[in-house]
C-alpha cells in the first residue's frame, strides 16, 4: 500500500512539474522584446536605444539573422542554421546559436542588436522581430517586439549614428516580466543546448501606410549579445556610501595634516 502510494505522489509530482513547464513555455510564448532604454526611459526612442557592446560587435558575437533585398525583405533561421526566406546563409550571417554560446544564462543578459547599411544613408522600417527558444527542433518559447511599437521606422538620422566598426547597435532586450519568462525556460532541463532562432521583417511590404522606409539593399543584421552589466539599486547604494566614507576619511587626513 505504502509503495503504491509513493508511486502515486511521485506520478503528482511529476505532473505538476510538466505542468510547470507547459505554463512557462505558454507564458513566453506572449511574452515581448522591447527597446533597452537607459533609465528607464518611460517613451522609448530608436536613439536611446543605440548601446555600446565594445569587443561583443559583429566580428565576435554570433549573427543570428542578415537580410538584403530591396523593398521588402523577410527571413527566420530554424535550428541548426537553417535559413528560411530571404536569411542569407552562411556562419558570419544567419545562425542558430545555443544559449550556452550566447552566454545568456538568464533573462536580464538575453540582447539583441540591429545593424542597417542602407544604400543612399536612407532609414528603414522594422515590421516585425521575433526570437524563439528551440530545444532541438521543437520551439519552446518567443519574444516578439510589442505590438505598441511596430512599424518601427529606424529614421536616416539614426543609422547615422553607427560608426561603421560594429561595436554599437540598437538594443532589443526583455523587460523584467520577460526575464522571468526567459528564466523558466532557462530551468528546464539541458537549456544550455537550446538553440536562440531569429526571424524579422523589414521594409516596406504591400499595402504598408504612407511614410514606410523601403529596405534597400542592406545587409541589415541581427546580432546575439550578452547584455552590458547594469548594478543592481543595492550595489549603487553601497558603492555611493563607500565614496561619502573615502572622502570623509581623506578630508580627516587632511585636516590632521594641518594642525600639525
Amino acid at each position: 500500500m505504502m509503495a503504491g502510494t509513493r508511486a502515486t505522489m511521485k506520478a503528482m509530482r511529476a505532473l505538476v512539474a510538466t505542468c510547470s513547464v507547459l505554463a512557462a513555455m505558454s507564458s513566453a510564448a506572449q511574452a515581448s522584446l522591447i527597446l533597452v532604454q537607459p533609465n528607464g526611459n518611460p517613451a522609448p526612442t530608436v536613439a536611446a536605444s543605440f548601446t555600446d557592446i565594445g569587443a561583443q560587435g559583429f566580428g565576435n558575437a554570433p549573427r543570428l539573422l542578415t537580410l538584403q533585398t530591396n523593398t521588402v525583405e523577410t527571413g527566420n533561421v530554424t535550428p541548426v542554421d537553417v535559413v528560411h526566406g530571404d536569411a542569407v546563409p552562411g556562419a558570419n550571417k544567419s545562425t542558430t546559436p545555443t544559449l550556452a554560446t550566447l552566454q545568456w544564462n538568464a533573462g536580464n543578459q538575453v540582447g539583441i542588436g540591429f545593424n542597417s547599411d542602407q544604400s543612399g544613408q536612407t532609414g528603414i522600417t522594422l515590421q516585425s522581430l521575433t526570437l524563439t527558444i528551440f530545444n532541438g527542433t521543437t520551439a519552446v518559447g518567443s519574444f516578439s517586439i510589442l505590438p505598441a511599437l511596430v512599424p518601427l521606422t529606424f529614421t536616416a538620422a539614426d543609422l547615422a549614428l553607427q560608426q561603421g566598426n560594429g561595436n554599437a547597435v540598437f538594443n532589443f532586450g526583455l523587460n523584467a516580466a520577460e526575464q522571468a519568462q526567459f528564466n523558466a525556460i532557462r530551468a528546464m532541463a539541458g537549456s544550455n543546448g537550446f538553440f536562440a532562432g531569429l526571424s524579422s521583417e523589414l521594409g516596406c511590404p504591400a499595402g504598408a501606410p504612407a511614410g514606410c522606409l523601403p529596405s534597400n539593399d542592406g545587409p541589415d543584421s541581427y546580432l546575439g549579445f550578452r547584455q552590458p552589466a547594469i548594478p543592481e539599486p543595492g550595489t549603487l547604494l553601497l558603492l555611493g556610501t563607500g565614496l561619502v566614507g573615502l572622502g570623509g576619511a581623506l578630508r580627516r587626513k587632511r585636516s590632521s595634516k594641518a594642525a600639525a
